[in-house]
């Protein structure tokens, strides 16, 4: 897509807005539903703006689903919400097991886990502050909202891309529940339940669970894949060896205590959660690829290995450049370096000696409080978060027999934030106006486990014993920020709106790399006296002050129209390198912090309401980045580089009623991304596209609500089904790094008794078993591989459930 396609896309999209204003004129708002039943025109109230209010009205490009939308849709996962909207996608790292949001193509994978997101993740009103801490288990929840493009007036954080917010269920001033029980494909498990209700004396409360686990979904077939004579180590190989993986064993709970007097405007609400998540080594395998360098030595490319490639590095003439990168002289046809070939993970097979069924392990703790007090005029809100998330993670880093090196990480991250806010209304003039305060602390370890008798134990004359290269580091950081919005009428059909934010971030980082005595096999050891320095040491204290702002100006014609056009200024926080003691050179002191990312947005759209029963949604936007934060991942490592970027795009989205209980929606969306001036080699330096950014994605819904009731109750039968264009998983955008596009559909029948009581349904995920792979790593130097993880195949579920 160029410009002059987004222009006469935007044409298009501003003709056929104005070609409905007539008919919308005399049209009527659809009536406001008593409950939602999952149908796709259910009204959806959401707080995108900070306060209560239609979606069709909110003048930003959101995506809003209730609860019963995401059951309809099979959504168990927080993830799982980004296939139901165009213009949302998902990034990874950890070989799968750690998911990040992509809104617009704004993403970060880097895989340390100090770092904050661009795409800010929001639960019941308060931040996550890891990059690895977006995947969890979707609960109890009462709706979710998506709010693309920069969203830093209002919610502040580091959301230049956009915000993800899970709205949970509240207690209620009656007693109501519900439990709910689903079996599914490799001996899925899952309860979800709640209850809740009055305490008396103005109290309420509601108790919340959740369960979910299944088996290994991939077969390990350790050995197979070796050529023969092929060395797996150095000696004996890893014990115990070689488990399936790719399973899940997660458990959650949460409790909200809510004190709220009869005709009091106090409401105070208590919260607390936990979870839980025990899972296998990851689910990833391996492909064997071929560096490409040029005469200087510079990997300047990589492409998948053939059936009958041994080359062991292509050089400037495509000839074999032997022994490149400490591999072989040549290698086995289609084998990577270790004369390993990876069997089809489209079998849900792997290969590999470091592979447990229970290795990593998060723990998440939460505690906030929540008071309101509604003055008449104005209303006072105050939010106290306090969260803790400790993780212990292990992969093999070349996912294969061999025993080469694995990946171990360790995070302790723990903040605190207080947010107040104050929200106004008259008859022309709605105003937000507030503080915010947030304290991180994230202690991690992340780094090698040279295991006894590796090839990298060898490495270090640590055969024996084996030996952990490992990075520690610590960082503080402290935001204040004020903030402020107002949306004034100028006229019954304009207003303008006109936000802002100032803050001041204080960061402190402690960094050292250091190797240490192997004591566990499957974990990263930085105990006892370091043996000898991998990298030298940096400490540093930086002060930054940072703006976002927002101007726009909405039109309303009628009731059902309204257009806006307006310009964002977001921003996301520096933060700080630390590479990997891969055996590159250490980064320059001065290349170690990064800068904060700015970003000017500029954006116009529409919303319109046709005839009460059609909605349609469009929106184009330009983005133009300074210090664009690309994560550029090489060799072992990867670390950050600020370069300018753009991109341009559209989306649009129409749902209808097409008949009495029969409901559609459509969605796509489209861009054209770029970072200029990449460097992806020393002195090469490239435009390329961001990581993780489909440019065309279309999604499609279904619901079918069958008017008559049968058996007492009401049949629902849902369908949705979603593409995305192909991405590149590493911003140097190698041939080997471009994971193809796919199609992916889903299916749903479900039985709810009326007025409540019992629910049965059955559905079936990816329906036509789609394999395809959404994470790689780029190992080429390393190992003459890719790492790649696939998405989840086919999955059937039935669930059986009683809501009261």
């Amino acid at each position: 897509m160029n410009m002059r396609s987004a222009l006469k896309i935007g044409t298009s999209l501003a003709m056929l807005a104005a070609l409905a204003t007539p008919h919308l004129a005399n049209a009527q708002t659809a009536e406001p539903a008593n409950e939602n039943t999952g149908g796709i025109m259910d009204e959806i109230v959401v707080t995108a703006q900070r306060r209560q209010q239609n979606l069709q009205d909110v003048g930003i490009s959101v995506a809003a689903f209730s609860g019963e939308q995401l059951k309809a849709a099979g959504v168990v996962n927080s993830i799982d919400v980004a296939r139901l909207t165009p213009g949302v996608a998902v990034s990874g790292s950890i070989g799968g097991q750690n998911s990040q949001f992509t809104i617009r193509g704004v993403t970060q994978n880097d895989f340390n886990d100090g770092i904050e997101a661009p795409v800010a993740v929001y639960v019941d009103e308060t931040y996550i502050p890891n990059l690895q801490g977006q995947n969890f288990g979707a609960f109890d929840i009462e709706r979710v909202e998506i709010l693309k493009g920069p969203q830093g007036t209002l919610f502040g954080r580091n959301a230049t891309g956009g915000l993800v917010h899970f709205v949970v269920r509240k207690p209620t001033e009656q007693v109501e529940g519900f439990i709910e029980g689903t079996y599914g494909r490799f001996n899925q498990t899952r309860l979800e339940a709640a209850i809740g209700g009055p305490l008396g004396g103005g109290l309420s409360a509601r108790a919340s669970i959740y369960y979910n686990g299944h088996d290994p979904i991939m077969k390990n077939i350790y050995p197979a894949g070796v050529v023969a004579g092929a060395p797996l180590g150095l000696g004996a190989p890893i014990s115990p060896c070689c488990e399936d993986v790719w399973n899940d064993d997660t458990l959650s709970a949460r409790l909200q205590l809510q004190y709220a007097p009869e005709g009091s405007p106090l409401t105070v609400r208590l919260t607390g959660s936990y979870s839980r998540q025990n899972l296998s080594e990851a689910p990833f395998t391996s492909r064997a690829t071929v560096p490409v360098i040029d005469a200087q030595g510079r990997v300047v490319d990589a492409i998948y290995a053939s059936a009958t490639e041994t080359r062991t590095a292509i050089g400037p003439n495509g000839e074999n450049v032997p022994g490149a990168f400490g591999g072989p002289i040549t290698r086995a046809p289609g084998a990577d370096f270790f004369g390993f070939v990876a069997p089809d993970a489209k079998d849900l097979v792997v290969s590999k000696d470091f592979a447990f069924e229970d290795l990593n392990h998060t723990r998440s703790y939460n505690t906030a409080l929540h008071i309101n007090y509604d003055f008449g005029n104005f209303e006072l809100t105050s939010i106290t978060d306090f969260k803790r998330l400790k993780k212990d993670f292990a992969i093999d880093v070349d996912a294969s027999p061999i025993n080469l090196v694995s990946f171990g990480s360790r995070n302790n991250t723990r903040s605190i934030s207080q947010e107040l806010r104050l929200n106004g209304r008259t008859d022309t003039l709605n105003w937000t106006v507030g503080g915010y305060y947030l304290d991180i602390d994230s202690d991690t370890a992340n780094g090698f486990m040279a295991l006894p008798r590796s090839f990298f134990s060898g490495l270090f004359g640590a055969v024996t014993n084996g030996i952990d290269l490992a990075n520690e580091f610590q960082l503080r950081t402290k935001s204040i920020s004020a903030f402020g919005q107002m949306e004034y009428k100028v006229s019954e059909q304009f207003t303008v709106v006109v936000g802002a934010r100032i803050i001041s971030e204080k960061q402190s980082y402690d960094f050292q790399s250091n190797a240490y005595a192997n004591a566990n096999d499957q974990r990263l050891d930085t105990a006892g006296t370091p043996f000898f320095p991998l990298q030298p040491s940096f400490s540093n204290d930086r002060t930054s002050t940072l703006f976002a702002g927002k101007v726009q100006l909405e039109y309303r014609p009628n009731d059902d129209l309204l257009v806006y056009v307006g310009v964002n200024r977001g921003v996301k926080g520096g933060s700080y390198n630390a590479l990997l003691p891969d055996g590159s050179p250490p980064l320059a002191p001065g290349d170690i912090p990064y800068k904060p990312e700015k970003l000017m947005s500029y954006e116009g759209g529409f919303k319109a309401t046709i005839a009460s029963n059609v909605l349609f949604n469009a929106a184009a936007y330009y983005y133009d980045y300074k210090d664009y934060q690309a994560f550029t991942f090489s060799n072992v490592s990867g670390f950050v580089q600020n370069r300018d970027a753009r991109t341009y795009g559209f989306e649009a989205d129409l749902s209808a009623e097409l008949f009495e209980g029969f409901q559609a929606a459509i969605g796509v969306s489209a861009f054209d991304a770029k970072i200029k001036n990449l460097q992806i080699a020393p002195g090469v330096f490239r435009d390329v596209k961001p990581t993780f950014a489909p440019e065309t994605q279309l999604s499609g819904r279904l619901t079918y609500r069958i008017p008559t009731a049968i058996a007492g109750g009401h049949l629902r039968l849902a369908a949705d089904g979603s593409y995305q264009s192909s991405i590149f998983h590493n911003v140097r955008n190698f041939q080997a790094d471009k994971l193809p596009g796919y199609w992916v559909f889903n299916g749903n029948v479900s039985w709810q008794q009326e007025d409540g009581g019992l629910s049965l349904a059955a559905g079936v995920q990816n329906i036509f078993d789609k394999r395809y792979a959404n994470i790689g790593f780029n190992l080429a130097t390393l190992c003459g591989c890719n790492e790649e993880s696939y998405g989840r195949p086919r999955w059937w579920s039935v669930t059986a459930g009683y809501k009261f």
